[in-house]
């Protein structure tokens, strides 16, 4: 999100605005203090729930502004220099997104694991050279990436995606001139108005575009720059016809800025970050915000006081380096401080603004000012160089900072098979040490300590990766059906079936370890939405699943299915989703096939799961933990499928995880989860599989 001006610091206009000498507009900087306090208080209070509209406000004003500059400079000189407006841009954006990025990856490493250390600095990498969108597009569709917890410079996305209008617009925008002029002749007018043909045009192609890719896929669609050009667009269109829109009488310009402003206030509230976003619900915010821009084009705003008091301007200046600041100062300060205490908010917003003001008046302002790349003779060398020379420094550090991400060596994670025992018939052989650890912590015939020493696995550093091979045999969304046996091959094993999504993978690190014991053939039927139900219900694994099904019903007979499923994955109608799985096991069960539902695991709380990575964490004294209200708030319609179908069993796990009150973090000095989705650890799977299997085995007797 670039919060380009036109202007010198100092530049504020008390009266009416000075025609074509100034184009400074104090109702944009008071546009610019709404978008970047909303998306401030979205990131930080997760309120107003629509306060991610603000970077849409930010590439309209965009748009806007630099059209205008490179229109202005055409008509003024017959061209566009690409080198003065390059070398305008770089001192703009550089100097305190390079220093941003260098003091957010030093802090890194002191502050959060090695494997989210090593990923923030290969964001880095991405954000220095302004493409990381398409990386944060990639990590959002990707399955395993749900649920963990965000970059420090995950908001460098907008600005990559304004950064690649600034690669093709002054190009774009030169050509049709330099054609109309030197093909046909055309005079001023005739020139803005291919211009406007020809924006018009891109605009309503993204626009189309992105209501297209906002269905298909919505994450996509959110870092887009193809998604998102109609919104700089939008802009740009005003900017090029704003000579013939000019409004004289105040009162007129009063009330669409009132209409504008009440538009985006209101956008904060309705728009929604869900199926329909960018396009078409990124349309209230993107017209609300132009309506205040035409409206301003014809003189001053002294009525709309919300964006021209001195507050609103003020914000507005250090805008950028508030949008800057605020995000790594909320992420790395997890690292810190609970997120549910006061504390943390107040240590935040001090943090944030107290950063952002000092790289606004010390950085950015005296960069942007600053003589980077001075004509010969213009300047005495000493001054000629300084910022020249600052600037590639800066980046030289950046860069080999970020680029120390290949030579930065992993920690490996606690190999957590040490840690496990081997049966459960086992655990009386086994040190306190061992045979306590994870869900055995809970077994009351062990009589376990409290206490069990201060190692905890796995390594809270690696937790996010303790998959424990889970996913090996995993069906993709929308790919075919894929089925992978585990256990035994002798005579007389039941034979066993394990469907569901990432939840019930989970469970397979686990249940793989009890095979041979339990004498059990197991055949995983796991994949990216493919809870066991009826097809045709929209799931991402409606054609594998038909497959799967059509084998449970005729082909050779499984003795006993498990099935399970993440709550929070189904539609809001829990009635509905239980009976939509009925439908599907009654089939399988009339063949005599054993059902068996494993309930699903309580949900965790984002502050519970950042306890266990904060600085001085301790496994004796932490109070990382779930209130049973929040981890249990979304009904699992499991339970109720269970009643519905004649002879399926229910087995419920959830006295291992929770108390009376509460579901630990920590279980047995094992971390249960490895993220905020409720995903297991491989390492608790192993633990819990003993007990779990027990249960499966009484259920079916």
């Amino acid at each position: 999100m670039s919060l380009l001006g036109t202007r010198k610091r100092g530049q504020v206009s008390k009266g009416k605005p000075k025609g074509a000498t100034s184009h400074f507009r104090r109702d944009i900087q008071g546009l610019r203090a709404i978008a970047v306090l909303a998306v401030v208080a979205d990131h930080l209070f997760h309120w107003p729930s629509g306060g991610f509209i603000g970077v849409d406000v930010f590439f309209v004003i965009s748009g806007f502004l630099i059209t205008g500059l490179l229109l202005r400079e055409h008509e003024r000189t017959g061209t566009i220099s690409f080198r003065g407006f390059y070398e305008r841009r770089f001192k703009r954006i550089m100097p305190a997104a390079i220093a941003l990025l260098i003091v957010t990856v030093s802090a890194s490493y002191f502050l959060i694991g090695v494997e989210r250390f090593r990923e923030t600095m290969w964001d880095s990498v991405w954000g220095l050279f302004f493409v990381a969108n398409w990386r944060f597009a990639a990590q959002g569709t990707d399955y395993f990436q749900e649920g963990l917890p965000p970059s420090p410079v995950q908001h460098f996305w907008s600005l990559a995606v304004e950064e690649q209008f600034y690669l093709v617009w002054p190009w774009l925008m030169l050509g049709l001139l330099a054609l109309g002029v030197r093909r046909f002749g055309w005079g001023v007018s005739q020139r803005r108005a291919a211009v406007t043909v020809a924006i018009t045009v891109i605009t309503l192609l993204s626009f189309a575009w992105a209501m297209s890719e906002s269905v298909s896929n919505a994450t996509f669609a959110y870092f887009s720059t193809g998604s998102r050009a109609w919104e700089l667009g939008v802009g740009a269109l005003i900017a090029v016809v704003q000579k013939g829109l000019q409004i004289r009488q105040v009162a007129i310009r009063t009330l669409l800025g009132w209409v504008g402003v009440a538009g985006i206030v209101y956008s904060l509230f309705a728009v929604p970050q869900s199926s329909g976003f960018p396009a078409p619900w990124a349309a209230l915010p993107v017209l609300s915000t132009a309506l205040v821009l035409l409206a301003g084009i014809g003189g001053e705003q002294p009525y709309v006081w919300p964006l021209t008091n001195k507050f609103s301007i003020y914000i507005g200046e250090i805008s950028y380096s508030l949008y800057l600041w605020h995000f790594p100062v909320l992420v790395l300060m997890v690292a810190l401080l609970p997120t549910d205490q006061p504390a943390y908010y107040l240590v935040c917003l001090v943090m944030m603004f107290a950063l952002s003001i000092a790289s606004y008046h010390w950085l950015e302002t005296p960069a942007r000012n600053g003589q980077w790349f001075p004509k010969r003779g213009s300047l005495p060398e000493s001054s000629r160089y300084g910022w020249k020379i600052t600037g590639l420094a800066a980046l030289s550090i950046a860069t080999a900072t970020v680029a120390g991400a290949a030579l930065v060596p992993v920690k490996p994670p606690i190999e957590s098979a040490t840690f496990v025992p081997t049966a459960l018939a086992a655990t009386g052989e086994l040190p306190v040490a061992q045979k306590c650890l994870g869900a055995a912590s809970k077994d009351p015939a062990l009589e376990c300590p409290a206490f069990l020493g201060d190692s905890i696995a796995p390594d809270p550093a690696a937790m996010s990766n303790d998959t424990a091979g889970a996913f090996d045999c995993w069906i993709d969304q929308g790919a075919p059906m894929k089925a992978c046996s585990y256990g035994t091959d002798r005579p007389g094993a039941m034979k066993v079936a394990l469907l569901g999504d990432s939840h019930a993978a989970m469970l397979l690190p686990g249940l793989t370890t009890q095979l041979e014991s339990a004498n059990w053939t197991l055949d995983s039927y796991v994949g990216w939405g493919c809870q066991w139900m009826a097809t045709g219900t929209g799931s991402e694994c409606n054609d594998a699943m038909e497959s799967i099904q059509e084998r449970l019903t005729t082909g050779p007979q499984y003795d006993l299915v498990l099935v399970t499923g993440a709550r929070h994955k189904t539609a809001t109608d829990k009635d509905w989703v239980s009976r939509q799985y009925a439908a599907a096991w009654a089939p399988v069960a009339a063949r005599g096939t054993q059902i068996v539902v494993i309930a699903d695991n309580p949900g965790v709380a984002g502050a519970a799961l950042q306890c266990v990575n904060r600085l001085g964490f301790s496994v004796k004294d932490n109070t990382c933990s779930t209130a049973n209200s929040e981890a249990f708030a979304v009904t699992d319609p499991l339970v109720k499928a269970a009643d519905l179908v004649s002879d399926a069993k229910l087995v419920d796990m959830n006295s291992i995880y929770c108390d009376e009150s509460r579901c630990p973090v920590v279980i047995g000095n094992v971390i249960a989860y490895r993220d905020t989705v409720g995903h297991i650890t491989g390492t608790f799977s192993k633990t819990l599989a003993p007990y779990l299997v027990k249960s499966i085995a009484a259920a079916i007797s």
